[in-house]
């Protein structure tokens, strides 16, 4: 599972890393994000705009570590970074966001599939409840669960050279979706409504600074994908040239602002129609008189779930702990696990008794963002493109450094993401000091530049000589 793909495998074009982008923006994580600008106080023609450099330069980011896997073909690039053993060390830090996000949004899923159960059959809505009141969920959320996993159990344990047909399918669903839920809001709207025409409200901000709003808007959008910034290398390596990889610098981007435009364009309709303002897609959904358009429009929506799940979540997770010990474990296998933990974790629970649970999964990017910054600079200005993917499967080949840690590139990361460390306690629990926010506002941003600054210095006042070589062996 880990080796270098074989030619004739390479079968992704320009088109569907596309698709595949289509396939996770949208999806509910990125409608929802709508909710976060909001929140900042920014109308649409405000978020809109900030929506699209956020994603253009996570976009950048992406493109760059997603240049390994189209050029090497392995899921190993951060080990010419990190070293043998270094690069566990944000392997494990991804897996288990990859981890939380799956169970997450196999939980919410089950919501869209309680809509289309209800828009089919709408007793299924009365059924009485015969699941203990403090265990989370009832039982037509357990239904709604066991349903979604279902069908998302099966599509995780698909080898990922052979989804790019079900991300074309779940893509033309999406797209036709969206336009229906644009032009229902559009016509409801009209173009009005304070969410889409009002004014910017300094009181939704603690530092009362249109400044810090626009800064924390792009930094939010930028640091959505932190966890793909990392492991986009397990899709792009699937590429058949390495410059089909490039795609992602227009096509990240907009996909992903089309649906921040249309989840505050539905919110603005849900207002003056439903007066509510909803951006949770399931509650959107079940607002609809139409049994027909709750069905349909949550069956896009429990698509998307689907999609996300697995190509951004259960195929992270299964790859790293793959290469954990992959003598022992396969991605099969390993996905197979992340459906079980699915259950075992009991999200409801969580996301129920832990509010402060949400602030956590936002604020991780915090330790990403280096990562992939590390990543990129080593490829591209330390070794110029020149590695060898022979030794990335030699522990005691040249990407060994010291003892296997690469000692630039953990303290590199350290000093990137140490600053924020007392934001991102405040942000997981209030009653911890908040001594420094300022950097924590933009701190994908931060992150990201001090890591690359470090990383790049450390290397040019200790040199690791032995890792230079004069032709790359891919």
């Amino acid at each position: 599972d880990l080796d270098p793909v074989p030619k004739e495998q390479r079968t992704w074009s320009g088109l569907d890393i596309t698709n595949y982008w289509l396939s996770d923006n949208f999806a509910p994580a990125t409608w929802m994000l709508g909710s976060s600008l909001v929140a900042l106080g920014l109308t649409a023609r405000q978020a809109i705009p900030l929506a699209f450099v956020g994603f253009t330069c996570i976009g950048v980011v992406i493109s760059l570590t997603g240049r390994l896997g189209a050029t090497c073909h392995c899921t190993f690039p951060a080990r010419s970074s990190f070293g043998t053993l270094g690069a566990y060390a944000p392997i494990l830090v991804r897996s288990i966001l990859a981890l939380l996000w799956l169970v997450i949004l196999t939980y919410q899923g089950g919501g869209l599939v309680v809509v289309m159960l209800g828009a089919i059959w709408p007793s299924f809505l009365n059924i009485k409840n015969t699941l203990p009141e403090d265990l989370g969920i009832t039982t037509q959320g357990m239904v709604g669960f066991l349903i979604l996993w279902l069908f998302q159990a099966p599509l995780a344990c698909v080898p990922i050279r052979k989804l790019a047909l079900f991300l074309k399918i779940k893509s033309v669903i999406s797209i036709v979706a969206f336009v229906a839920l644009f032009i229902w809001a559009l016509v409801v709207t009209k173009g009005k409504g304070f969410l889409l025409t009002g004014t910017y409200d300094e009181a939704l901000l603690p530092q009362g600074s249109r400044a810090w709003a626009v800064i924390q808007g792009i930094n939010t959008c930028a640091g959505l994908y932190s966890t793909v910034s990392i492991n986009i290398p397990d899709f792009s390596r699937f590429c058949r040239q390495p410059k089909s990889n490039w795609t992602q610098i227009l096509s990240l981007p907009i996909s992903g602002t089309i649906p921040i435009a249309v989840s505050i364009l539905c919110a603005a309709a849900a207002e003056q129609n439903y007066d509510a303002v909803v951006f949770d897609p399931a509650s959107l959904c079940a607002l609809f008189d139409s049994r027909a358009a709750r069905f349909f429009s949550a069956f896009s929506f429990f698509m998307a779930t689907i999609s996300v799940n697995v190509t951004a979540n259960s195929v992270s997770f299964a790859t790293d702990i793959t290469s954990v010990m992959p003598r022992y474990l396969t991605i099969f296998r390993c996905s197979a696990l992340a459906g079980l933990l699915c259950w075992a974790t009991c999200p409801w629970r969580i996301v129920n008794n832990a509010p402060s649970f949400y602030n956590f999964l936002g604020a991780y990017p915090v330790f990403l963002a280096p990562v992939a910054a590390i990543m990129a600079t080593d490829f591209f200005l330390i070794k110029k493109q020149k590695v060898d993917i022979r030794e990335f499967y030699n522990p005691q080949g040249m990407y060994r450094y010291f003892y296997g840690f690469n000692l630039r590139a953990l303290g590199a990361w350290l000093f990137a993401f140490a600053p924020n460390l007392p934001s991102f306690a405040h942000a997981v629990n209030a009653a911890n000091p908040d001594v420094q926010p300022y950097t924590y506002h933009f701190s994908w941003f931060f992150s990201t530049f001090t890591a690359i600054f470090w990383y790049w210095l450390l290397n040019w006042l200790f040199p690791a000589r032995a890792t230079f070589i004069d032709e790359a062996v891919y």
